[in-house]
């Protein structure tokens, strides 16, 4: 239920916020009713655009990166969203600069505690750990097992400022499908939906 309540709160304090903002010019306005008018008028336009920006219907779910697929994956019975670079790792973060993907891949212990099977040790935990950490990936290279230090040198950069891989997927990848945030709903919040009952399924 982590995304759940994340979003949940989110809309809640913008709401509240936005409430009290506007009580406030109502109290201190001359003119009450034309104040009321503008403020409807605003909190309509505010909604639609709210949504629209921050929770897209349809987004991208997949993105290209050399010869590897960044996908999405969503886990309804969490709900969770992981990201997977093909067989490299799961994603904790990424971003873009010039020519040059980088990111950070979790390392095993990370990676179990999230979202891999308590019981893959030994040899696994090897190979997976020979590509965690930082990476880049561009035309000419690939990169893995980095550190953060090692990739602000290679690229001459004093920030990474990675992101949460869904935004950059967003922005540069393809494949649409219903977002994170409508899957969530679906899942439960609509009240006899086919994958529960109710307005929260628990």
């Amino acid at each position: 239920m982590i995304f759940a309540a994340v979003y949940g709160f989110l809309l809640l304090f913008v709401i509240v916020l936005i409430f009290v903002v506007f009580l406030t010019i109502i109290y201190f306005s001359k003119n009450k009713v034309l104040a009321e008018l503008i403020i409807c008028g605003f909190i309509l336009f505010f909604t639609i655009n709210f949504f629209y920006i921050w929770f897209p219907i349809k987004e991208n779910t997949e993105l290209k990166i050399a010869n590897y697929l960044l996908i999405t994956e969503y886990n309804g019975a969490v709900p969770e969203v992981s990201f997977s670079l093909g067989d490299k790792g799961y994603l904790k973060k990424l971003n873009k600069i010039k020519d040059n993907w980088i990111g950070y891949i979790y390392d095993f212990d990370e990676a179990i505690s999230k979202f891999l099977d308590a019981e893959k040790i030994g040899k696994e935990k090897i190979e997976y750990n020979k590509n965690s950490g930082y990476f880049i990936i561009n035309s000419q290279n690939q990169l893995f097992h980095l550190t953060e230090e090692q990739v602000k040198e290679k690229l001459k950069v004093k920030k990474l400022n990675l992101k949460n891989p869904e935004k950059i997927i967003r922005k540069y990848g393809e494949k649409k499908e219903k977002s994170t945030f409508y899957k969530i709903i679906d899942d439960y919040f609509i009240p006899f939906s086919d994958k529960g009952i109710g307005i929260i399924r628990l």
